[in-house]
């Protein structure tokens, strides 16, 4: 990597993107789950950010920053209403994951979920404090369907300022940036000192 991209990216920033500054909305780790997994490969505004709204509407009141769902309970959820009628009736979406595979969403939902239980993390505040993050990372990567850029989002989500979730616009902006494209951790490491760069602004 051109050890001058982060700075062409950071003034590509500052001279072509509105940046504002705004805290994680979410206090649910599973709205976290939902907002992650039901972005990929998708629009966000038209299908992502209705999917959340569904699944607040249904379980926790229509407030998406509730903080009382936690992975247990999710998991309930899932399981007691079926994968196929959460699909049909809760998020109202059939999209799959995994290329080949065609691993459908709710069902890499249900892994993500599962893993972090067997990890015993239950809330965002579990996931935030875990004593092994990089552990964390690496099971969350064993998860099919959700990739490289799932796991960094889902960790965007929870709150680490240190992450970009390394999806088809990231890398555009940094060819558009930069000339060329970069590989995912390439791009985690521009963004990460680009940050640091508009910080210093």
């Amino acid at each position: 990597m051109n050890p001058f991209f982060p700075e062409q990216f950071a003034l590509f920033c500052k001279k072509n993107i509105k940046i504002t500054t705004t805290n994680s909305q979410y206090q649910s780790l599973p709205i976290c789950i939902i907002d992650c997994v039901y972005s990929l490969r998708t629009k966000y505004n038209s299908v992502t950010v209705p999917i959340v709204h569904r699944y607040a509407a249904k379980y926790l009141e229509s407030d998406i920053r509730n903080p009382d769902d936690t992975i247990s309970t999710f998991i309930d959820h899932l399981n007691t209403i079926g994968l196929r009628r959460f699909a049909d009736e809760i998020v109202c979406n059939h999209q799959v994951l995994g290329g080949k595979a065609k691993i459908p969403k709710e069902q890499v939902c249900l892994t993500v979920a599962t893993y972090l239980k067997c990890l015993n993390i239950e809330t965002l505040e579990d996931f935030r404090n875990y004593s092994y993050p990089e552990l964390l990372e690496i099971v969350l990567g064993g998860v099919k369907g959700l990739g490289d850029a799932g796991v960094n989002y889902l960790f965007m989500l929870a709150g680490d300022e240190n992450r970009c979730k390394p999806d088809v616009h990231i890398h555009k902006s940094i060819k558009d940036a930069c000339g060329c494209d970069v590989s995912n951790s390439e791009c985690q490491q521009i963004y990460t000192e680009a940050v640091s760069i508009l910080r210093a602004y």
